[in-house]
């Protein structure tokens, strides 16, 4: 049977005389793997593991400790300051200014990068290490995150909405205070807008979304799916866009507001999985979003889509793990097999 989804890979070699060989004459196989539905690339070496941990680096806590321990007084998003210190709505959209979930506050980022651009923080968490977002504390965040968006979605003119979060320093964070960003506007960003277009396209030329297919076809292959429950599905992509990628696909939610708690609770549980197992592998810093499809009602064949990936770990001479590949021609390093990473996935879930 052939399948509409095909896997590309690509091999090719590099000849050099290595040093590593006492200078004979060394061939570097490499891999080159293209995603299905956006051409990104994503590349591997036969030593490129080796360099992992180079890239990457291990979490010196000792240090993040202390950075935590400074940065705790004065921090504005801690219970002294947060009320006083951080914006409010006005009443017509969120009753008070600011919205609660739980432990979960919802407030105006002091510096918007939209028309919608609202942080969601625990006041009373001000440091956590990935393995401590728990399945309850994401859960918090990321339903007042959705509670919020649906409010934000009947108010004002929004054409996209997605659920961010930057941890550490490494990861993009600002602060050390763990927090979540609802991010939305008339403007998509072109990342989102090439989902949203090559998902309709997808959908026009096979009548199926690309995501729903995704989803059956790496289940029934079995290699890189990982797990699923109320309708949230997780695997490893075929082809990585960032270090330690993982995937979840919620094929019967369109829009982040129409997320339920069933999903929500599925999503916070997958994610607490691998942030703790990217801390067992030395790892601290990490992003994750929160895709869906246009807030207008049309449906383009693009679902909600969480994408979390591992960042460079948190350590005093700590560098970047992005470079011209990823940031000038959109490709993305493989350090280790998607098809390794989902197996070792499988067994935490």
């Amino acid at each position: 049977m052939t399948h509409a989804i095909q896997f590309e890979r690509h091999e090719e070699s590099a000849a050099f005389f290595s040093p590593l060989a006492g200078m004979a004459l060394a061939e570097d196989r490499i891999e080159a793997r293209r995603d299905p539905l956006t051409g990104m690339t994503a590349v591997a070496s036969a030593g490129l593991e080796a360099k992992e941990e180079m890239f990457l680096g291990k979490t010196d806590w000792a240090y993040a400790d202390l950075l935590a321990s400074r940065s705790r007084e004065g921090c504005f998003f801690c219970p002294e300051k947060v009320l006083e210190a951080t914006p409010k709505y006005p009443d017509e959209l969120v009753p008070g200014g600011r919205l609660q979930r739980g432990r979960a506050l919802v407030f105006p980022n002091l510096f918007p990068l939209a028309a919608l651009h609202a942080v969601v923080t625990y006041p009373e968490m001000h440091f956590l290490r990935p393995s401590e977002f728990t399945p309850g504390l994401l859960n918090e965040g990321l339903g007042a995150a959705v509670d919020f968006g649906r409010r934000a979605a009947h108010a004002l003119v929004l054409t996209h909405l997605s659920i961010a979060c930057n941890h550490m320093l490494p990861g993009g964070a600002s602060l050390v205070h763990p927090h979540l960003q609802v991010f939305g506007g008339e403007t998509v960003p072109w990342l989102v807008q090439l989902y949203w277009d090559r998902s309709a396209e997808w959908l026009g030329r096979h009548g199926e979304s690309y995501w729903r297919m995704l989803v059956e076809q790496e289940q029934a292959a079995g290699e890189r799916y990982v797990w699923g429950v109320d309708g949230v599905h997780w695997l490893v992509p075929f082809a990585p866009a960032g270090a330690r990628e993982a995937l979840a696909v919620v094929p019967d939610a369109g829009r982040v507001t129409d997320l339920d708690d069933e999903h929500i609770a599925a999503i916070a549980h997958g994610l607490t999985r691998i942030l703790a197992w990217y801390e067992e592998e030395g790892l601290s810093a990490f992003n994750f979003t929160v895709y869906g499809g246009p807030l207008d009602g049309s449906d383009g064949g693009f679902p909600v889509v969480v994408r979390v990936i591992a960042r460079t770990a948190f350590k005093q001479d700590y560098r970047t793990d992005d470079y011209f590949l990823q940031k000038q021609l959109g490709g993305e390093l493989m350090f280790a097999a998607p098809e390794e990473m989902a197996a070792k996935l499988r067994a935490l879930f």
